[in-house]
């Protein structure tokens, strides 16, 4: 019995240095991008401000778990793209894309890379580092009526059209920046 005791642990601390390994890759390749949820409960207000219409295209940078995408794709009629680097939360996001049935791609590839032009609605909630590297891609990329939802962080050069704030009790989490091209 102690045998399979031991057996277990050594492989339950394979598996867990395995993911810390993944993550610790996907960070470096992501170049220091940290893989962090959305709050959940300020979803609504997200979906609500992207004003997604049925069929219209969603595109997460940096997706995570899906959650967000999943729920716009169910509640909107929507179809999902997100793009998700880091191996741990991409094969988590695939699986839960997987179990709920929802119109959602999930791409293990670089959104510095991505084709924005077909997108009607793009959210991230990435660094405001990030958000400077992309925001010439948003420009040049993002058709006319198209949205973008970031989520605690602002582009730097421009003034969003809207922002909504679901926490007065952070500076940062909670609030909802919203961008009209």
């Amino acid at each position: 019995m102690a045998i399979f005791i031991l057996m277990f642990i050594s492989l339950l601390t394979l598996i867990v240095a395995l993911v810390m390994l993944s993550v610790f890759i996907g960070l470096i390749r992501v170049g220091g991008i940290p893989f962090i949820s959305s709050n959940k409960k300020d979803y609504d207000a997200i979906i609500r401000a992207m004003d997604i219409k049925p069929g219209e295209t969603v595109v997460d940078l940096g997706c995570g778990k899906a959650h967000f995408l999943i729920k716009a794709a169910k509640e909107k009629q929507a179809k999902g793209i997100g793009y998700e680097l880091v191996l741990w939360p991409y094969w988590w996001a695939r699986f839960n894309v997987w179990k709920s049935g929802a119109p959602v791609k999930i791409l293990r590839r670089d959104f510095f890379k991505a084709d924005l032009r077909e997108a009607d609605v793009v959210f991230c909630y990435l660094f405001p580092e990030t958000m400077v590297k992309l925001e010439a891609k948003f420009q040049n990329e993002l058709k006319s009526g198209s949205r973008l939802v970031s989520y605690s962080f602002k582009l730097p050069n421009r003034q969003p059209d809207k922002k909504i704030i679901t926490n007065d009790d952070n500076t940062e989490l909670g609030r909802i920046y919203l961008y009209r091209y």
